[in-house]
């Protein structure tokens, strides 16, 4: 039985996400730009991701590496290969914008890009498909997720107001409202942390403020002449979970 080929692994230009005309200070800013956004999270996307880069720019980092891999990458295929582009500096018509004239170029493919037409992101200008970066792992929630973290927002919303509503109570009012408000924020985070993997994002916020604001009901549900002055200890916590999980 014939053996299976492996597939093509990734052209590293494009795993920087730099034209391959690139100069080296814009390939060092692009794999630091790019570091950082992903950052060390444990999600195993991630920690691909910056497997990665680090393949990537060891090799696109050293002069003499670099220079050793473009010749053997002239021979790759067609696909991977950028399309020739006008010389640095040269003035040509926007191809997005045929009325105006630009010298500018895609830091990537080096497409030529005008004022309106460009995308500015942390490694430069790009046209429009260049800049279509791919979302970060850490903001992209599984149905899973979802469901934990629905589950999480209700569970620890009930469990939160009836502590609230029986314990805490006292503490409702004047000054220690901010005291309430800050334990709502942090237990909010912790559990929605913990629900969903360390998420973040509108997603994982919404979910936070929504606990907060079951929490909050409950408490009313148990003593209702005091609902109104639980609003202030809820908007402490809603703010600071949205701060910590944004």
């Amino acid at each position: 039985m014939p053996a299976q080929e492996s597939p093509p692994e990734r052209d590293l230009y494009e795993v920087l996400e730099v034209s391959p005309n690139a100069s080296q200070e814009v390939i060092e800013a692009a794999y630091r730009s790019l570091s950082a956004r992903y950052g060390a999270d444990p999600d195993p996307r991630i920690r691909e991701r910056r497997r990665e880069l680090d393949a990537a720019w060891a090799v696109l980092g050293d002069p003499r590496r670099r220079a050793e891999y473009d010749a053997g990458r002239r021979g790759a295929p067609a696909a991977t290969v950028v399309a020739d582009a006008p010389p640095p500096g040269t003035v040509v018509v926007c191809p997005r914008d045929p009325g105006v004239e630009t010298a500018l170029r895609c830091s990537r493919c080096g497409t030529p890009i005008c004022p309106r037409c460009l995308v500015q992101t942390p490694v430069g200008a790009r046209c429009r498909d260049c800049a279509r970066i791919a979302r970060n792992p850490i903001y992209t929630l599984t149905a899973g997720g979802m469901v934990r973290a629905a589950a999480a927002s209700l569970i620890g919303g009930v469990v939160m107001g009836l502590a609230w509503g029986l314990i805490l109570l006292p503490f409702t009012f004047g000054f220690f409202a901010i005291f309430v408000g800050a334990g709502l924020g942090y237990a909010f985070t912790r559990v929605l942390e913990v629900a969903t993997g360390r998420k973040r994002g509108p997603a994982v916020v919404a979910f936070a403020i929504a606990g907060i604001v079951i929490a909050w009901g409950v408490m009313a549900l148990l003593v209702p002449q005091v609902w109104l002055y639980g609003v202030l200890p809820a908007g402490i916590g809603a703010y600071l979970a949205y701060m910590n999980l944004r």
